[in-house]
């Protein structure tokens, strides 16, 4: 490439070996894989923590809350494509061993619709760790679809790496000849 050309990220990307960008994908795939299973273990132990060893209190509802985000993707004008993303919020107090807790967590849109400000909600918490603790109606920290997807993701992206180090991937096509 030569210098009075203006710098191209396509170009660059070409101009790499495909062995440089195979161990980036290579070595991403194994961390997404890695992050997904230490992400899920510990969900995993939290969920049967509380289940095991929890113990139940009645807090109070302190203030119920809806947000709606809109997400679009890149280049999209205002509400073109764009994704609507509702969120039910509760935020609650309760206490355990004499100490008063407030958290705000998520709900499932019918628990949600149930509650009331002032109305009593069910916590279950560790009793050696209050602050570990999970509303009614809130989501499980372990999710398999959550441990599915890093697994998919860290899977394509390792595959990619062996393609690209194999030589059975190629990332840009050939320069055409210059005159």
């Amino acid at each position: 490439m030569s210098t009075n050309e203006p710098f191209s990220i396509r170009r660059w990307l070409a101009d790499l070996p495909a062995s440089s960008i195979g161990w980036v994908f290579l070595a991403s795939g194994v961390l997404f894989i890695a992050g997904g299973a230490y992400t899920s273990y510990t969900g995993w132990v939290h969920d049967r923590s509380l289940e095991q060893e929890g113990r139940t209190a009645d807090g109070t509802v302190l203030e119920k809350t809806v947000r709606s985000t809109i997400e679009r993707q890149a280049g999209q004008r205002r509400h073109e494509g764009s994704t609507r993303e509702t969120s039910y919020l509760v935020t609650f107090r309760f206490s355990a061993l004499g100490e008063d807790i407030t958290d705000t967590v998520e709900l499932d849109k019918d628990v949600w619709d149930l509650l009331k400000e002032q109305d009593p909600i069910r916590v279950t918490y560790l009793p050696d760790k209050p602050e570990t603790h999970r509303a009614e109606g809130q989501d499980t920290e372990f999710q398999l679809w959550k441990l599915l997807l890093w697994l998919a993701g860290g899977g394509v992206m390792f595959y990619a790496g062996k393609l690209l180090l194999a030589g059975k991937l190629q990332l840009g096509s050939e320069s055409e000849p210059e005159d």
